[in-house]
């Protein structure tokens, strides 16, 4: 029985040793402007020098047949061009109905400390705005 439970505990650091962390660390985002149909967040960022991976991501309730949604981001003034895995709109005609979300992968490039400004503009219409999240991965 001991023999079976060490074989066990055995295993099982192997299996958490072979899976890939992901650390997910949580960044701040001010709110900058609200109306029924219309958010606006600008988030301080820094660079750490190495492409840093952010996620960009707003969750809606209450998606049906006709909400629209979009998201769009700019970096320092220039737009962000979302990469992949990257969802920045959404017509409930599609079938998502429900809870949604939208987000935007991007990779904060830049020499370690450098200040960057990330401003984001969430649209919607015919779904509850629940949150926004930034973070790094």
């Amino acid at each position: 029985m001991m023999k079976r439970v060490g074989i066990n505990i055995i295993f099982l650091s192997m299996f958490a040793m072979a899976a890939p962390a992901y650390a997910e660390v949580a960044l701040a985002c001010e709110t900058q402007s609200v109306t029924f149909k219309k958010r606006e967040y600008r988030c301080p960022l820094k660079a750490n020098g190495s492409g840093q991976k952010i996620r960009f991501k707003a969750d809606f309730a209450g998606s049906h047949d006709d909400t629209q949604l979009s998201i769009s981001l700019s970096l320092d003034g220039l737009p962000v061009n979302c990469g992949k895995g990257s969802k920045t709109w959404l017509k409930g005609e599609d079938g998502e109905e429900g809870d949604v979300s939208l987000e935007c992968h991007l990779v904060l490039d830049g020499a370690a400390g450098t200040q960057k400004m990330l401003r984001a503009t969430v649209n919607m219409y015919h779904a509850e705005f629940v949150r926004v999240q930034l973070s790094a991965l």
